[in-house]
């Protein structure tokens, strides 16, 4: 069979779409960066057919943008994008806590305190390391989503928590935040410890609406504190 056939030519994009979202999610390609055909063929050390496959695909999942006569790019973070993540949060993750309430064994309910007192613990330290409170806080959320049926919108959700967690890290992180997330992780347990679907899956919107605010406001600091352009010269 010759290298240039639809099977193989499949494999090759599919591989080559794997290799450049891994490459996006660890931030070797920031936000915004143009992500040029010749440039990942000579990477990946593949012909250009198989790159531009990946990328349409990558743009079909969210991300990578194309812009006519610019070419390919990392999605960037702006505030349309945040509010539409939360906003998609807002709509399953209460369902999630729903169902998780309805599941949850005495044993579930003690390993999400756990979870929540760990992430607690590591916002209290002096010196709070970013990418250890969100792996913390990924653990606590993620016990609610064992057993969750819907794993096509855990997919989607995770998606796009990639990019919210790269450009998140670059924006401060204050005490005073990490202590409302701290209470609103103990209100969704203590809501769940009593049984109460819908205590708990208000709890989890308040939580989420709380996070996009925050995330708003932090991206409206930073764009504040970049210096101004000066108007060139005539």
């Amino acid at each position: 069979m010759s290298d240039t056939s639809p099977q193989k030519r499949t494999h090759h994009s599919h591989r080559i779409s794997n290799l450049i979202r891994d490459d996006i999610m660890k931030g070797v390609f920031p936000p915004g960066a143009r992500l040029k055909t010749e440039d990942l063929a000579a990477r990946y050390a593949v012909s250009a057919n198989p790159v531009r496959e990946a990328l349409w695909r990558l743009h079909g999942e969210g991300f990578v943008v194309t812009v006519p006569n610019q070419g390919a790019r990392v999605r960037i973070v702006d505030d349309d994008f945040v509010r539409n993540i939360y906003e998609l949060r807002r709509l399953i993750e209460p369902h999630f806590v729903r169902r998780f309430c309805a599941r949850a064994s005495r044993e579930g309910i003690d390993r999400l305190q756990a979870a929540a007192e760990d992430f607690a613990r590591e916002a209290e330290a002096p010196e709070a390391d970013f990418f250890r409170m969100d792996d913390l806080n990924r653990a606590f959320h993620g016990i609610i989503l064992e057993d969750e049926p819907n794993v096509e919108a855990i997919r989607v959700l995770e998606t796009y928590a990639v990019f919210l967690v790269l450009a998140r890290s670059k924006l401060a992180v204050t005490r005073g935040r990490l202590m409302v997330r701290v209470r609103e992780h103990a209100a969704i347990v203590d809501a769940l410890a009593e049984g109460d679907a819908d205590k708990a899956a208000e709890a989890a919107d308040r939580h989420i609406l709380s996070a996009a605010e925050d995330f708003l406001d932090q991206l409206r600091h930073a764009r504040m504190a970049q210096p101004s352009r000066a108007p060139a010269a005539t």
